[in-house]
């Protein structure tokens, strides 16, 4: 079964994101987008723990300097989607997320608690 979660960003657009089963190479398109490392609390319901953008995932994810920290606070899914509209969109995007969920490993675009 694919995990689809559908994350709505501060601004009330909603993102579409797939859980992948392969983080390696092999299993990631080459593609730009947005992805989320995140813990699922109860089925079907999950927490970020970091939102990032990439001009290449297949590139970015496995090889991830934070990747081990998000296993670290218990993440059990890394999600992902393909973002259309360059690099801008992409940014936009990830402090949109940020911006409403405060993910406990982005330092960047964080909203004061």
């Amino acid at each position: 079964m694919t995990v689809i979660v559908d994350w709505a960003g501060a601004s009330g657009q909603s993102y579409r994101y797939w859980a992948l089963a392969d983080t390696t190479r092999a299993g990631i398109q080459a593609v730009a987008g947005n992805y989320v490392f995140a813990k699922e609390v109860t089925p079907n319901q999950f927490q970020p723990l970091y939102f990032g953008q990439a001009d290449d995932l297949q590139a970015r994810i496995p090889t991830h300097e934070r990747m081990r920290d998000a296993i670290k606070l218990g993440a059990t899914h890394v999600m992902a989607h393909s973002t259309q509209g360059g690099l801008e969109a992409r940014c936009d995007e990830e402090r949109d997320l940020i911006a409403r969920w405060n993910p406990p490993m982005n330092v960047q675009h964080r909203v004061a608690s």
